[in-house]
């Protein structure tokens, strides 16, 4: 660059010099991006994938004197990420990238949902690097992810908005399983490859998961409505000594419970199934009444997500 208090780079031949070094460094600048985009779209290591991911999403490309016109946006690259490790794991055909050109990012869909949502990662605006995993159709926002404090957080209102309320109605259940088991699919693939922490919220299948409403303070009326639904569908919904519990199937059962697995205080649920392949999600896509239930009281029932980042 030009300095004012060189003379060297006053004189003519200075001047040139000068430009000419700073060219060069711009196109060494784009050299080094195409050799990430190299590793991002080629590598079959995990450990270099996520290194590429992590470099192109804080990449400055343009220089002062070399511009490159046609350029992803920072968050797009956790976008090929996320389907280069899906491809990584035998599932890159279930889902598609898409590139639009008029505003230069790249969109995703899932295969299982065929034409609905269009999904994108968008910054976070948080200090930690972080992105949220949108649909554009709506803004629901899915999931956090941030690859440099190896975390990844899972929505519970933007699952029950989109899959439980906007799409149930529109495709068949088993197409919301599988696109619901992707993301699932993505956060254990986060999980085993680079020890991320993931918190699957209403998608853990786990037994021991505690699905913490967001009221502290479970009124009496909740759990009576959802015995009057459940005794006309047949099921008899039983109070036990902090809470209440539903045989839904001879190895499936849900308990309502007035404490955590720690035994604090605090309403929540939990699902219990001798496989542990059952999550609150999948209780609702199958039993319509507690759906509806769960619906209409949502204001006391929302399981509750991360504060920190939702």
């Amino acid at each position: 660059m030009i300095n004012e208090n060189d003379p060297s780079t006053l004189s003519t031949s200075g001047r040139l010099l000068s430009y000419n070094n700073a060219v060069k460094e711009g196109l060494k600048t784009g050299q080094q991006f195409t050799e990430l985009m190299d590793q991002l779209i080629n590598t079959k290591d995990p450990k270099k994938l996520v290194e590429a991911a992590q470099t192109l999403s804080v990449f400055e490309l343009d220089s002062d004197y070399v511009t490159f016109p046609h350029q992803y946006n920072n968050a797009d690259y956790y976008l090929i990420f996320m389907s280069r490790l899906l491809e990584l794991h035998d599932q890159g055909e279930a889902i598609t990238l898409e590139s639009h050109e008029d505003d230069q990012h790249l969109t995703q869909q899932i295969a299982a949902l065929g034409d609905l949502g269009v999904f994108a990662f968008v910054g976070a605006n948080d200090s930690n690097g972080g992105v949220y995993y949108q649909d554009r159709v709506t803004n629901e926002t899915l999931f956090y992810l941030n690859l440099s404090r190896r975390m990844m957080r899972f929505n519970s209102s933007a699952i029950t908005k989109l899959f439980v309320e906007t799409y149930a109605d529109k495709i068949e259940k088993d197409q919301l399983l599988t696109a619901t088991d992707l993301l699932i699919a993505f956060g254990q693939a986060l999980k085993t490859d680079f020890g991320f922490d993931v918190d699957f919220n209403l998608l853990d299948t786990n037994n021991n998961e505690f699905y913490e409403f967001a009221t502290s303070n479970l009124g009496s009326e909740v759990v009576d409505k959802l015995f009057v639904a459940a005794a006309q569908e047949n099921y008899m919904l039983k109070h036990d000594k902090d809470g209440a519990v539903l045989e839904l199937a001879p190895d499936l059962t849900l308990k309502i419970a007035s404490h955590n697995a720690n035994g604090g205080a605090a309403w929540g649920l939990y699902v219990t199934d001798k496989d542990q392949s059952v999550s609150w999600f999948k209780v609702l896509l199958e039993y319509p009444f507690l759906r509806k239930w769960y619906l209409e009281n949502i204001g006391d029932l929302q399981i509750r997500s991360d504060s920190l980042v939702f």
